[in-house]
């Protein structure tokens, strides 16, 4: 992501900021007969927005972020990050797990009592919940003691895949984050992915144990990260902008590590015609897998495990897109030297991965993202996402010989690419 600060602003200046980028994104809405952001059901669920404009946006969400700090004062903004947190994620969880937002239909006005009655939870619980709901635009109350759907209730319908995150949120994530500084005390310094926060709470077992397994939870896993990647930070035109590779450029041979059914490593090669990929992943991932018709003949699949040796030699890149994040530096080390033996000379590791930046030069706004996917790492995996001279050091770690280490980030990127060259 681009860094782009607001430091030391008056409210007036924020206020400014806000009102002169919302005049951009207001106008340009109108001239293109798109409707203006609301909170009403039939509201889109992305703001669709050209370059240009989506840095308006991050400048109006950056300053709302620190005029809302600065207006509330020192004392009232800490509080503020206590209280409402865990209360809107009890209202989420009784959400998700009583199915309130799909137990009433779009442009029905049902009572408290009715949903009570359908979700089969207490009456009064079910007013208080959805209240607190309420005050975060999700639901609301035409009249008093009836709720409707909102814009944002009616997507927890419409969209299973932002449904299943909820409940992997609420149900996973949060009970592990409570219990995170409990697992620090117990296992000080630990890099063993069975020694975490999400083990305390699923009795010893390692997040990829415990949801590796066929079931709900491992579907709820799979969604959930689906829907993630789905969102604009994420889109694959930044990963093709950061790999700059044109028909001068672009390597012959391709192994995606780590890939999965090969949806990314797929896209890649649409794009670049001349490319031959070799997707790798567990031997249950990848029995399933399908190769579609219009990359036929350049795409072929292969088990295997990234804590052995690579197979596949002599590839041009060994490719690996959110791989190493999941991993504490202990076992990414392990993963880079096992492609050591196959790699020959100018052979290039790219990772697609999160690369901090430095501190004090991202805005507010998008530091809370990216610091709370860090600690996410910590208290499921006992792993973390890097800065550049961690991802630097990660390399060295593995071997002397990768060198060039060169990282490039796309504005509105949340991965970077990451390229190490092998230099022996």
């Amino acid at each position: 992501m681009e860094e782009t600060v607001t430091r030391n602003s008056s409210i007036v200046e924020l206020a400014n900021t806000i009102s002169q980028n919302a005049s951009k994104i207001d106008e340009y809405l109108r001239s293109q007969g798109l409707p203006t952001p609301s909170f009403a059901i039939d509201a889109p669920p992305i703001m669709t927005l050209p370059p240009l404009l989506m840095r308006s946006r991050d400048e109006i969400l950056e300053a709302c972020t620190e005029l809302q700090a600065l207006t509330e004062g020192p004392v009232a903004h800490l509080t503020r990050l206590t209280s409402p947190t865990i209360n809107i994620l009890m209202s989420l969880q009784a959400i998700y797990r009583f199915k309130i937002a799909s137990s009433f239909a779009l442009g029905e006005e049902v009572s408290y009592e009715e949903i009570a009655f359908r979700c089969k939870i207490d009456e009064q619980d079910a007013r208080r919940l959805i209240r607190m709901a309420i005050a975060n635009h999700i639901f609301q109350e035409p009249r008093k003691g009836f709720v409707a759907h909102s814009a944002i209730s009616k997507f927890l319908v419409h969209l299973p895949l932002l449904n299943q995150w909820v409940g992997l949120v609420c149900d996973e994530m949060w009970p592990s984050g409570c219990r995170t500084i409990e697992a620090m005390i117990k296992w000080p310094g630990s890099q063993e992915p069975q020694h975490t926060a999400f083990a305390l709470v699923n009795n010893g077992d390692s997040y990829f144990n415990a949801l590796g397994r066929v079931g709900e939870r491992s579907q709820r896993f799979a969604d959930g990260m689906r829907f993630l990647q789905s969102a604009p930070v994420f889109d694959l035109a930044h990963l093709f902008h950061d790999l700059e590779w044109d028909s001068q450029s672009c390597p012959s041979s391709m192994v995606d590590v780590g890939g999965s059914q090969g949806s990314v490593s797929i896209e890649i090669l649409r794009r670049y015609p001349l490319l031959e990929c070799e997707v790798q992943d567990l031997d249950e991932t990848v029995q399933t897998a399908t190769v579609p018709e219009d990359v036929t003949g350049r795409l072929i699949f292969r088990a295997h495990n990234f804590f052995t040796e690579q197979p596949r030699k002599n590839a041009d890149v060994y490719f690996l897109r959110s791989i190493l994040h999941d991993w504490s530096d202990k076992y990414a080390v392990q993963i880079l030297k096992h492609l050591v033996p196959a790699l020959k000379h100018g052979s290039k590791v790219i990772l697609n991965e999160v690369c901090l930046p430095e501190p004090n030069t991202l805005p507010y706004y998008h530091a809370q993202l990216l610091r709370g996917y860090d600690l996410a790492m910590k208290q499921n995996f006992n792993s973390k996402e890097r800065d550049a001279d961690e991802w630097r050091a990660l390399f060295q770690k593995a071997d002397s010989r990768f060198n060039c280490v060169a990282i490039r980030c796309n504005h509105g990127s949340i991965l970077s690419v990451i390229e190490a060259t092998w230099g022996e």
